[in-house]
């Protein structure tokens, strides 16, 4: 008793300095490090397996913080931090505007603003596959695309909050939450994305863009407010940004073409991983850049882009699932994780239930941190082991939960997005926060419904 006790007071204690805003890589790790000592001292049992200990459980506690960076740096970090450096270089050389570019210039020729925003939504969300990074994704649209849709005469409210939600469905291999999710269920990343995640998102993509056509409608009248060609952002033009060839769009998606291409799908004989196909189209992409800038000094200089890429994603998103699974490792050595297989194995908790209750714990924690990131590598990990209590698909709680972490990230005020878009565009992040919950919400509904009629 004394350990439930302690371990819903730190938990509470969590969630608080989580919305006061304190650094939520450290407390984390400090909520899980206390639960760590506590399992020990109140449990009676080591927190390390038979042969790991140190002989003492002060050093014990850092022994196991040490066994999880270990794990995932060589696994998922490396994964993920690649995938991040590709994105910046892509960025660096302009490949990822020349596609932003490529994929809107279709919408110049549409009448109907709104009918614009619906496809800037359709069309952002598929970028997200190619572009991982949220707030990454959002720049690109704020300065290729928010002029666009101002000049057509939407209001900035509007043209920022859909380009805000055009980030909301981690997808594809280079995703983050993508990798652990497959990890999670057992399978390649590809066939995950492929299997998984594409037939899951094709409906909410959808429901998502018709709620943002007739959602920024609806508040553009509430509020009045008219055209917003005044907007600083409005006044850009496409000649304030290099131009590079057109065929650069393609750069950032040969990862993903070279993914799908050689993988169990198409040619089976040949299995490329997600690092060694951002490797390889790294250097595609500097060879691509030498030959247009012809400048084989600052070419080569590009590959510390790379690098420094992967340190920023290291130092962000790296660090923070290193410190969710403190926590998480903090609340099952506390024996929190078997008393709720406890209750899912009771009599009246249907799988129905265990998938919402889960989700809604997602949800909690993504709005509060204002990380996807940060509440599915949170609980992400807890997903088997609570199917297998269930007696149901790993897939039919592991998918939901990594899909919505990230809608309900865009309905965050705090979310890393949310404050990038606020800030370039000048407008009040609770603005755009009360312009993207219906559609987020309508996606949300949309991913837990085919979860619970496929599983």
């Amino acid at each position: 008793m004394i350990q439930l006790i302690l371990t819903m007071l730190i938990t509470a204690v969590v969630i608080y300095m989580l919305i006061k805003k304190y650094q939520p890589h450290a407390v984390l790790i400090l909520a899980g490090i206390l639960l760590l000592i506590i399992a020990y001292y109140t449990g009676d049992k080591a927190i390390l397996p038979a042969g790991k200990s140190t002989g003492w459980i002060g050093f014990d506690v850092f022994e196991f913080l040490s066994q999880i960076m270990k794990s995932r740096v060589g696994g998922i970090g490396l994964i993920i931090m690649s995938a991040g450096g590709f994105a910046k270089y892509m960025n660096h050389i302009g490949a990822a505007n020349a596609l932003v570019q490529m994929a809107v210039r279709p919408l110049k020729n549409l009448k109907n603003p709104y009918l614009v925003l619906f496809f800037v939504s359709i069309i952002g969300q598929l970028l997200k596959i190619g572009i991982p990074s949220a707030a990454g994704l959002a720049m690109l649209l704020l300065i290729t695309v928010y002029p666009i849709l101002v000049k057509l005469g939407i209001t900035p409210a509007s043209a920022a909050a859909v380009i805000a939600g055009t980030t909301c469905l981690d997808l594809g291999p280079a995703s983050a939450t993508t990798n652990v999710a497959a990890d999670l269920v057992g399978m390649d990343v590809v066939l995950f994305f492929v299997k998984m995640q594409i037939p899951a998102t094709i409906v909410p993509i959808f429901i998502i863009a018709i709620l943002f056509y007739f959602t920024q409608q609806y508040f553009d009248k509430k509020e009045g407010l008219q055209r917003g060609e005044a907007s600083p952002l409005a006044k850009t033009d496409d000649h304030d940004h290099p131009h590079v060839p057109q065929v650069f769009a393609i750069l950032p998606l040969i990862p993903l073409i070279l993914l799908l291409i050689f993988s169990k799908l198409f040619v089976a004989s040949i299995i490329l991983n997600v690092v060694t196909a951002m490797m390889l189209s790294l250097f595609i992409g500097i060879l691509a850049n030498l030959i247009y800038t012809k400048n084989l000094h600052e070419s080569l200089r590009g590959i510390m882009i790379y690098f420094e890429g992967m340190g920023s994603i290291f130092a962000t998103v790296v660090t923070l699932i290193f410190a969710a699974e403190t926590f998480a490792g903090g609340l099952k050595a506390v024996g929190f994780i078997d008393m709720l297989l406890g209750i899912t194995n009771g009599q009246g908790v249907t799988s129905m239930l265990l998938m919402l209750m889960l989700v809604s714990i997602i949800g909690v924690i993504a709005i509060l941190t204002g990380s996807g990131n940060a509440a599915f590598f949170s609980f992400g990990n807890l997903a088997p082991g609570f199917a297998a209590g269930a007696n149901i698909a790993t897939a039919a709680l592991v998918l939901p939960m990594q899909l919505v972490s990230g809608l309900f990230r865009t309905m965050s005020p705090v979310a890393g997005v949310i404050i990038a878009v606020s800030g370039t565009a000048e407008i009040d992040p609770f603005t755009i926060v009360k312009r993207t919950v219906i559609p987020m919400a309508g996606g949300i509904l949309a991913v837990v419904a085919y979860a619970m009629i496929i599983f």
